[in-house]
């Protein structure tokens, strides 16, 4: 057989090209939703929208309304995403919280796999720091919580402050915590967004449904009937109320997460949280998610910009004015379990690092990556010495909160405990 130069000239530059480094193909990887929400790293991220409607959202800014705009982050952009403002008493003209919907005005447009994303202005909050702590332990604790980081946010290229970004809890949180279970991506359950309408520590609000539906705003299977979504809630409710404590674990076991209830409102006591589930003003800032295919009902963490109360607050907290936690504390086997997770709170806070703990390593690290970036905030709704005061407070609550809760836990609840604080 013949070969033609013609041909051989080619293939041999060919082959020695494919084997040198200069011909070698590389790519980089593609980002991922796992580095957006890398707290390791400030981020930045960049939105570009018609100046008008920057204004109007601002002045407009308890309004729900949306406009278009460009989301940048480490050089990769979304057009034509959805921005609104958002929260309760966090919202803010100056500084808005912002929630982004990427397939707002384009139909399944997702980011890195996301849907949407929120960005927490900080405005409740002057130390910047407590709502990404408080997840992180409440993830470390096995409770389903939202990913977060730090952010500097630029709107139109100047600098609109200081942020924090939160994975939004949607279907995507719920496949990535929950995983699979018997075969099945539990991540189309029903899913509720609590909401603050007055203060109740469920007690029972009646058979009809409106009372429940006005509390739990549905996330998931919005066009499924009223009676689907909240019947079960109300009948949760009402067996809760009506339930002998001792008769719980048999009773609402199959339709409520008790040993998760207990997890969760004892990682809340350690972190000094007095707008979560055993709240001041009654239960507050949570989903609530009846798992796919299942009737039991879980929590899944949110908001949690105002912990960090105090290193005094009482280790039974609320325990008496919640109609659940007040008869499970006088269940042997849950009032263990409550001290049982409490001390675990503790010890996971307390976890040598070097020569510091987890906690008070994580809080420096923080302060540390966040302090120019909260000192330049030219719109946060406190000034820089307050921002000290929260930073000084924070460097103090490990050892105190620490030793506050180890006298309690031994001499019992409000006992005197507060001379061992510094």
């Amino acid at each position: 057989m013949q070969f033609h130069a013609t041909f051989i000239l080619p293939l041999i530059a060919g082959l020695v090209l494919a084997g040198s480094p200069v011909a070698a193909q590389t790519t980089e990887p593609a980002p991922t939703a796992e580095q957006l929400f890398d707290g390791q790293v400030l981020q930045r991220l960049d939105l570009r929208l018609h100046s008008a409607d920057w204004t109007k959202l601002k002045q407009n800014f308890l309004e729900n309304e949306y406009y278009p705009a460009d989301l940048t982050w480490n050089g990769q952009t979304v057009r034509n995403v959805g921005i609104r403002s958002r929260g309760h008493g966090s919202r803010s003209g100056a500084k808005p919280g912002l929630r982004v919907d990427f397939d707002r005005y384009a139909s399944n447009q997702r980011f890195l796999g996301l849907r949407s994303l929120v960005l927490d202005n900080l405005t409740q909050d002057s130390s910047g720091i407590h709502e990404t702590i408080s997840m992180q332990l409440m993830a470390k604790m096995g409770i389903p919580a939202p990913r977060e980081a730090h952010t500097r946010l630029y709107v139109n290229d100047e600098y609109a402050g200081l942020y924090v970004i939160v994975e939004s809890v949607d279907k995507g949180l719920l496949a990535r915590v929950f995983g699979i279970v018997n075969e099945d991506t539990q991540n189309d359950g029903y899913l509720f967004e609590f909401t603050w309408v007055d203060e109740w520590h469920l007690d029972y609000l009646g058979d009809e449904l409106r009372p429940y539906k006005e509390r739990f705003d549905t996330k998931t299977k919005e066009s499924k009937s009223d009676e689907e979504k909240y019947r079960p809630i109300e009948r949760l409710i009402r067996l809760i109320n009506d339930t002998r404590e001792d008769r719980l674990k048999d009773t609402i076991g199959s339709l409520f997460d008790l040993a998760g209830f207990m997890r969760y409102v004892a990682t809340e006591n350690f972190l000094a949280e007095s707008d979560g589930i055993l709240g001041a003003w009654g239960v507050n800032n949570f989903y609530l998610y009846r798992l796919e295919n299942q009737s039991q009902h879980v929590l899944i963490a949110w908001d949690a910009d105002v912990t960090f109360w105090g290193p005094t607050f009482p280790t039974n907290d609320g325990h008496n004015a919640n109609v659940l936690m007040n008869k499970l504390m006088r269940v042997q086997e849950y009032h263990d379990l409550y001290y049982t997770e409490l001390r675990r709170a503790m010890e996971l806070a307390a976890e040598p690092v070097g020569e510091s703990t987890w906690l008070d390593t994580e809080i420096r690290r923080q302060f540390d990556l966040i302090d120019a970036a909260m000192r330049e905030d030219p719109f946060k709704p406190y000034d820089n010495g307050r921002f000290d005061g929260s930073r000084n407070a924070m460097m103090n609550y490990t050892k105190n909160r620490l030793a506050f809760m180890r006298c309690e836990l031994e001499r019992g609840p409000r006992s005197g405990c507060e001379s061992v604080v510094q």
